[in-house]
């Protein structure tokens, strides 16, 4: 299911998921339809996309692991420092390895469980419903999702747009009767949302609050 290149000086990792897929999906639930195409889509995207974020992340903390066998490498802080696999032999300089995770939005150490969790499970998942939970559970997910102040949504990771885009989107995803996740995961979402520092975002509209004249991060520019 990984999407990376193998060549190092061109390592490119999965992109982030089009905010159109989890709409429709979401939308298509609402009303009881199944869709095992859609739902395996995004499911996989999601997969692929926290499976770089494991590579970006153990790299930041100084365990960069070989794109070919996933071996922990040794690793030194300087760029010129050759990183080689003991296991397969594979190798790539640091600066080479980092350079590859810029403006990626790949880290996720404040969520590094909660990914490991993803990428462990969802191969597993069988049924359409297993599949919708493991979907629900990683994009209503936080960076510090336990602390007082949770840092940002991981749907920021994973999901294409600004801050205001992904809060708005995550706001308006469809429940219903019929759903087979429920609107709960949305109420805790809000909550923590409204403790995280995009907490000066209007979740239904994507767009800075009343009162709040500045901007950071892009939020209240619309594409």
């Amino acid at each position: 299911m990984r999407e990376h290149s193998m060549d190092k000086k061109e390592l490119k990792w999965a992109p982030k998921i089009s905010p159109n897929k989890i709409k429709k999906l979401y939308e298509q639930d609402a009303k009881g339809i199944h869709d095992e195409e859609l739902a395996d889509d995004v499911g996989i995207s999601l997969y692929a996309r926290c499976d770089s974020m494991l590579f970006a992340t153990f790299f930041n903390i100084g365990n960069p692991l070989c794109v070919e066998c996933r071996t922990e490498m040794p690793h030194e802080y300087q760029k010129d420092f050759i990183c080689e696999c003991p296991k397969c032999g594979w190798s790539i300089t640091v600066g080479e390895y980092g350079a590859s995770f810029k403006n990626q939005t790949l880290n996720g150490y404040g969520v590094l469980p909660e990914l490991k969790e993803y990428v462990e499970k969802f191969p597993k998942t069988k049924t359409y419903a297993e599949k919708m939970r493991m979907i629900d559970f990683l994009i209503h997910l936080f960076h510090g999702n336990l602390s007082e102040e949770p840092s940002r949504p991981v749907a920021s990771n994973v999901i294409e747009g600004n801050a205001g885009e992904i809060a708005n989107l995550i706001f308006t995803l469809a429940y219903g009767e019929s759903s087979t996740v429920k609107k709960q995961e949305l109420d805790e979402w809000l909550e923590k949302f409204n403790r995280s520092i995009s907490r000066n975002i209007d979740p239904s509209t994507g767009k800075l609050k009343e009162g709040i004249n500045y901007l950071y991060q892009g939020i209240g520019k619309q594409k």
